[in-house]
């Protein structure tokens, strides 16, 4: 009797671990960018997936900070002063989208290039999202296909966890 109530303690175990993969999958932002450098010149845009740009609206030389804009289908939804090293974040819903760090200023004759990086996009759940899209795959060239997309664990995947649970009883019956 002992090994029974043993038993579906086990397999009780195994469906809550089963629903919290479920669950913290189902609440895991999928990535758009990972980590990838983006290059603006001052006055200018840089568009990204699902209709957002970054507006590089001004910088100034003698203290090394920009003003950004973030806009989404050509209207401004956010905007920040940063220095180098700050970070801008983005959240719609509770859930992030963007997570922007400036990196440094470059001065030539052409005007300023502001370089950001580290740059993450993540999804707008709001929003429709392919992820075949040429588009950007042309546009950021050193976003790797690895990289932009979630890295799981392997044996935290919820369909071997069921397969293990629907497996279980069987195995044990059989022994």
């Amino acid at each position: 009797m002992k090994d029974i109530s043993s038993f579906k303690l086990f397999y009780y175990f195994i469906l809550l671990n089963i629903f919290l993969c479920i669950v913290v999958a189902a609440e895991d932002p999928q990535v758009i960018l990972n980590g990838t450098s983006v290059y603006v010149k001052a006055g200018e845009t840089f568009d990204f997936e699902q209709d957002y740009s970054l507006h590089v609206k001004y910088v100034n030389p003698e203290s090394e900070r920009v003003w950004v804009s973030l806009s989404l289908n050509g209207e401004s939804v956010a905007d920040s002063i940063l220095g180098r090293g700050e970070v801008f974040t983005y959240s719609s819903n509770s859930s992030p989208v963007f997570n922007i760090t400036m990196d440094r200023i470059y001065y030539g004759s052409s005007g300023e290039l502001v370089t950001f990086d580290p740059v993450y996009q993540y999804v707008d759940q709001r929003y429709p999202y392919n992820p075949d899209d040429e588009k950007m795959q042309n546009k950021v060239q050193n976003t790797s296909d690895n990289e932009s997309q979630n890295q799981r664990v392997p044996f935290l995947n919820p369909t071997l966890l069921v397969l293990f649970a629907l497996l279980l009883p069987y195995v044990y019956e059989h022994r």
